[in-house]
């Protein structure tokens, strides 16, 4: 009796900062699934592009690799582009159905507001990491990950990339209805010089060194890196195959490509912290 008067006084429990969070994650995983578009663009689309664009390189090769899976594996970094589409979206809409404002209102933190939505964003991405590598081992071929950990280092720092920017650039998004305007030259210029399915070295001259510089080029090029165990980033369609490289050259050799992921995310939470908005933009 004593216990049950002590609990009446203190009151209700809170959930705390995990709870919250994962309510934010159900929440956003359901709408998620539920949402046809958000499914076919954020589910269905990298898979279904992989296998019209990666079926007929069967029996090609790139860098000493079978062109089929170096192109699956492109398109797990084009995963991370269409988690940004959808994240952009759901900040916007959220916002604009005032959502963000009412939860800003309550006690829930806003890091767990996003750590909820990112984390089922993420979830979504890993299903599909899984869905594209199985594809890539099975019916393409492919060896197992050579390096498992640089790939979860640079699939977890290009998601992260990709989520900041998304909130960064919500702020810059008058509506819900501007969402594909703003998302589409992004999803645009990834997918055609972000080294996807062709090799960067296949663009002009003038332009392979700043396509290095694509959000996605980086991310790419370490996935590929650390699935194959070569130095990728200067190979070719027609070029000799790559030296097989040892996990500490292949952590050396995606130095570069990190720092450049890192910088990428440090400007866009810069980015965020100036433009995001919890209301609906007015005017």
């Amino acid at each position: 009796m004593s216990g049950s008067a002590g609990l009446t006084a203190a009151g209700p429990r809170t959930p705390g900062w995990p709870g919250y969070a994962r309510g934010q994650f159900l929440l956003s995983w359901r709408v998620f699934w539920r949402n046809r578009r958000s499914t076919f663009i954020g589910f269905l689309l990298p898979v279904l592009l992989n296998l019209v664009v990666a079926a007929p390189l069967r029996g090609r090769e790139i860098a000493g690799v079978g062109a089929a899976a170096y192109s699956t594996v492109g398109f797990i970094g084009f995963a991370l582009v269409t988690s940004f589409i959808n994240l952009l979206n759901g900040v916007v809409a959220r916002r604009d159905d005032l959502v963000l404002k009412r939860l800003r209102g309550t006690e829930v933190p806003a890091t767990a507001v996003f750590a909820g939505q990112f984390g089922a964003a993420g979830a979504v991405v890993l299903l599909q990491t899984v869905v594209l590598g199985g594809v890539s081992v099975i019916w393409f071929g492919a060896p197992a990950p050579a390096d498992p950990l640089l790939f979860l280092v640079a699939l977890t720092g290009g998601f992260l990339l990709f989520a900041v920017l998304a909130v960064a650039l919500s702020g810059l998004t008058p509506g819900a209805e501007a969402a594909p305007m703003v998302a589409t030259p992004v999803l645009l210029l990834c997918m055609f010089a972000g080294g996807v399915v062709a090799p960067v070295s296949s663009m002009p001259h003038w332009l392979q060194g700043p396509v290095h510089l694509v959000p996605l080029a980086p991310v790419v090029e370490t996935l590929r890196t650390a699935w194959f165990g070569r130095a990728f980033g200067t190979e070719s369609w027609t070029g000799p195959a790559l030296a097989p490289a040892d996990l500490l050259h292949g952590w050396q050799h995606a130095a570069p490509a990190l720092l450049v992921i890192a910088a990428w995310t440090a400007g866009a939470a810069v980015l965020g912290r100036r433009f995001f908005r919890w209301e609906p933009r007015r005017g």
